[in-house]
């Protein structure tokens, strides 16, 4: 395993999928709030989202947002795989519709992976 810089936070790198950089708002909802967000990154799987209030760790969300240069709004469930308080939310993606699945795994076979420093 390789460690892992995002901002401040460093840890074990443990990521079965690339992971590409994803610079665009999303909304998370619970059902008691929305956090109005910016992702970080995406994989096939997960996203990094930059937030500075947090769910809780394996709470069960609906995300929806936006690739860059697409119009479909891709909505699905995520549960929080890890959070770094204050500024980082991890989130495995669940439930993810087939023209969604198809427009993410473009995205990111298009795009350079995010820096993994040594």
């Amino acid at each position: 395993m390789s460690e892992v810089r995002v901002g401040q936070w460093s840890g074990a790198e443990n990521r079965k999928h690339k992971r590409v950089p994803l610079r665009v708002p999303i909304e998370c909802r619970s059902k008691e709030r929305v956090l109005l967000a910016k992702a970080e990154n995406i994989s096939i799987s997960g996203l990094l989202v930059r937030c500075s209030h947090q769910f809780p760790r394996y709470s069960e969300i609906s995300v929806a947002f936006t690739l860059p240069g697409s119009t479909l709004l891709i909505k699905c469930t995520a549960q929080v795989a890890h959070t770094v308080p204050g500024l980082f939310m991890g989130l495995e993606m669940t439930g993810l519709d087939a023209d969604a699945r198809q427009q993410i795994d473009q995205y990111v076979a298009s795009e350079e992976p995010v820096f993994k420093p040594k």
